[in-house]
């Protein structure tokens, strides 16, 4: 993939937990359902980031962006999560009191990653509180902490758009409000260069089925990508209803994820948000 090759200056932090650095009054948010973002950002240096947090490191998702931060030879990859799997420090998302504990792991870290998310169909709270408030913690801890960089596993802009808009969806509704809730806290405490959303739809991969969350093996992930990655179904894809395009839309490989989150860690996503498969791939690529 190709990197955007101009600089952005580091950007002062704000420091009080709760506060956020308020957004340029030209740039307001209206719209109802997810923007998709397609500014381009700075592109990285190349230099191995020291320290990175993981939350939601011990996750179908998390553990394999933890995997390849060390494999990409970050010294100290640090796993954040409720029961303090994959080797990694426990912390209950569900307080306030969290804030402090993670902001104090957080200290000297070069970027924070959130893995974490709630999927529970008809349990609206219960999704908006696990998508939205849990994250909106992370985010507050990782502004005190002065972390430099911040990377975001939300969801595909096709997928609230298909079901009705994020705030009118008949099904998820908190889900995609809690996702909405998450990218504002990121974009008012985090200059865009600093960022990296990585958004997919339907994620594959592993060697088990799964009801909740919905999840298919890597082997029948692949097939599925065979068929709908043609450029045939693509096409029809692109002409189709909301609801149609979304059926056919191409799932993406875990391991496609996890190295979109890697690229965003390292700073070379070519944008702000990879949004989708397609995206999402060319953004793995750069690792």
């Amino acid at each position: 993939s190709t990197q955007a090759v101009f600089a952005a200056p580091r950007a002062p932090r704000a420091a009080p937990v709760g506060t956020r650095r308020a957004r340029r009054a030209s740039a307001p948010r209206t719209a109802a359902t997810f923007p998709r973002v397609v500014r381009a950002v700075a592109s990285s240096d190349d230099k191995v980031p020291s320290k990175v947090i993981v939350v939601g490191g011990s996750g179908f998702v998390g553990s394999r962006v933890c995997d390849q931060l060390r494999a990409a030879g970050v010294a100290d990859v640090v796993s954040v999560s409720k029961s303090g799997g994959n080797g990694g420090v426990a912390v209950d998302l569900s307080s306030d009191a969290c804030v402090s504990a993670l902001t104090d792991a957080m200290k000297g870290a070069d970027c924070v990653v959130s893995c974490v998310g709630v999927f529970k169909p008809g349990d609206d709270d219960a999704m908006r509180e696990g998508n939205g408030t849990y994250n909106v913690r992370v985010v507050d801890a990782a502004a005190a902490a002065k972390v430099d960089r911040f990377v975001y596993v939300s969801v595909a802009s096709i997928v609230p758009d298909a079901l009705g808009g994020a705030e009118s969806a008949p099904v998820m509704a908190g889900y995609f409000a809690g996702k909405k809730m998450t990218e504002e806290a990121i974009a008012n405490a985090f200059e865009d260069s600093k960022v990296c959303l990585v958004k997919p739809s339907f994620i594959f991969g592993g060697d088990a089925f799964s009801v909740n969350p919905p999840r298919v093996t890597q082997q029948y992930g692949d097939v599925l990508v065979k068929i709908l990655g043609s450029g045939f179904v693509k096409s029809v894809a692109e002409r189709s209803p909301g609801p149609v395009a979304l059926t056919l839309a191409e799932p993406v490989a875990v391991d496609d994820v996890a190295g979109a989150v890697c690229a965003g860690v390292f700073g070379r996503n070519p944008r702000m948000s990879c949004d989708g498969t397609d995206e999402i791939k060319a953004c793995a690529a750069a690792m």
